[in-house]
């Protein structure tokens, strides 16, 4: 409140009297004012010097007379003549008792001014903070402004439109144009916010290099990566060149191992026996190769639908992608075997794509009958061929259903993937090297592609670490010998044995054979063997 002081001023007390006291503020103290060079305006009585007087004492007050400028150096002096001409003046107004009530009733210039200084808001409101000197009657009389009235006289319209026309900036320029974010669709159609079925491409891939009449097409398509890192260049797969590395001599291990079905020894076969029994029935008891190899297939699909994939993938509560097979055929018999097995799983709702092993162009074989039927069979039920790696990574990069399981028809008993010639020997080994590294579940028909069926040895260098193995008819003595090499462990491989329909008479026609009759199939068409 310091801004006050140096005010003059006339205070009429609350008394009986109205008492009417001038002077100049010279301090301001909890509501209370320290009044200097004050004198009493009654015509009775007359006090000079300092008057502390009580906020609540007063009942009105004006101001007469504000303080002049001063310099800040002359502070001091200024205040001091100011106390003195004030003195003097009292000493007048004190020997004049007749004037002393004229000082009552002011000139009308003098009261003008008094009353022009009071009115004004500023000082109004300055000298009455925080202090109950206004009426309250006078401020509820006062009208509200009216902020409606006033705002209808500004036309903002014209003075918008006015903006405009003045305006030469481009809008485009503008950066509330460059970072204006385009408003959220609220509504929507009837056939929006609704999810596209994905549509799946199965029926209208096209084999990448395989046609009916034998032939091979020019694929100039590019790899994509769907697969992983197994198709890459870099990994080496696509390398003609490029030399497996020749497995150490195995270990043999002297301890003698056996066949087990149902806890009783089983019998196991030599290659050359195997053959010449289904040759026994095909002359004599009419079973042609197409025959056996159908009633092969179908028991190994059975097998693979209930043992690997389970029963639940392909029935029709399962809205899933099907699975998805790879089978791999060379051109022999596994190759027919596994040809057919693709075809019927295909019938039952699984995915099925067959790499053949086999070049049209610069293979000197042609096709046997039995693989030549059952790939075209094969073919017209839906199923997908190719013949080199990078068509089996495009139709693969196409799929939504992952590659799930392999079948390995490449070698059987009958062939050695040593037999084959270039460019097949190379495309095999390539073949087994990626099976391998895909790290999925195999299923190799006789013995795994790359060990020697006569001997169980890897003489081609590398072979597929199969999970699961088929023996058609009889089991081959050389498996055991895997297990010796220390190739597989029993209990990393799962053996069945399927029937192929050979006769049971086929057994009786040699003394040697004989023995395979003891075990063969009763109630089911496929048993589990242990070593």
């Amino acid at each position: 409140m310091s801004q006050f002081c140096g005010y003059t001023l006339e205070l009429v007390l609350n008394d009986s009297g109205h008492t009417t006291i001038k002077g100049i503020i010279k301090k301001i103290v909890d509501k209370k004012l320290l009044v200097s060079n004050s004198v009493y305006l009654d015509g009775t009585t007359y006090k000079d010097g300092d008057t502390l007087i009580n906020g609540t004492e007063i009942k009105d007050l004006k101001v007469v007379d504000l303080p002049k400028k001063r310099k800040k150096g002359k502070k001091k002096d200024t205040e001091k003549k100011e106390r003195h001409n004030q003195q003097k003046k009292n000493s007048k107004e004190n020997g004049k008792k007749a004037k002393s009530k004229s000082h009552k009733s002011q000139t009308p210039e003098d009261d003008h001014d008094t009353v022009y200084r009071q009115s004004t808001p500023s000082n109004i409101t300055e000298i009455g903070s925080g202090w109950d000197v206004e009426d309250a009657q006078k401020v509820k009389k006062m009208d509200d402004f009216d902020f409606q009235s006033n705002l209808e006289k500004f036309d903002k319209k014209s003075v918008f439109e006015e903006i405009s026309r003045q305006d030469s900036v481009n809008p485009s320029d503008r950066l509330v144009s460059v970072n204006k974010v385009a408003p959220e669709n609220q509504k929507y159609g009837n056939n929006e916010m609704v999810l596209e079925k994905h549509k799946d491409v199965w029926d209208n891939i096209h084999d990448g290099d395989y046609t009916r009449n034998g032939s091979q097409k020019n694929n100039h398509r590019t790899a994509s990566n769907s697969v992983g890192d197994h198709f890459k260049e870099s990994d080496g797969f696509m390398d003609a060149s490029e030399t497996l590395n020749k497995g150490e001599m195995p270990i043999i291990n002297s301890m003698k191992l056996s066949f087990k079905y149902a806890g009783k020894p089983a019998a196991a076969c030599s290659p050359l026996q195997l053959a010449e029994i289904e040759n026994i029935a095909r002359e004599k008891f009419h079973m042609d190769r197409q025959t056996l190899v159908e009633n092969s297939s179908r028991n190994i699909a059975e097998l693979i639908i209930k043992k690997v994939l389970g029963e639940f993938r392909v029935t029709s509560s399962n809205h899933n992608s099907p699975p998805l097979v790879l089978l791999l055929a060379g051109n022999n018999r596994a190759g027919s075997i596994a040809l057919a097995t693709g075809r019927i799983l295909f019938n039952h709702g699984i995915r099925a794509i067959s790499y053949l092993l086999h070049d049209f162009e610069q293979s000197e074989d042609e096709l046997t009958n039995e693989v030549q039927h059952n790939l075209d069979a094969f073919e017209a039920c839906g199923g997908k061929i190719v013949t080199q790696l990078k068509s089996l990574h495009q139709i693969l990069g196409k799929l939504d259903s992952p590659l799930e399981f392999i079948v390995d028809g490449l070698q059987g008993y009958d062939t050695d993937l040593n037999d084959y010639i270039e460019p097949e020997l190379t495309r095999s080994k390539e073949l087994v090297k990626w099976c391998n590294s895909l790290d999925l579940p195999i299923m190799s028909i006789d013995i795994p592609s790359g060990l020697n069926a006569s001997s169980g040895t890897a003489d081609f260098g590398n072979y597929l670490k199969a999970q699961y193995l088929i023996s058609i008819g009889l089991p081959l003595n050389s498996i055991l010998n895997t297990y010796k090499f220390g190739y597989f462990k029993p209990s990393e491989l799962t053996h069945f044995v399927v029937d192929n329909g050979l006769p049971k008479n086929v057994f009786k026609s040699k003394s040697s054979f004989r023995k395979f009759e003891k075990s063969w199939f009763g109630a089911s068409w496929s048993y589990q063997l242990t070593v």
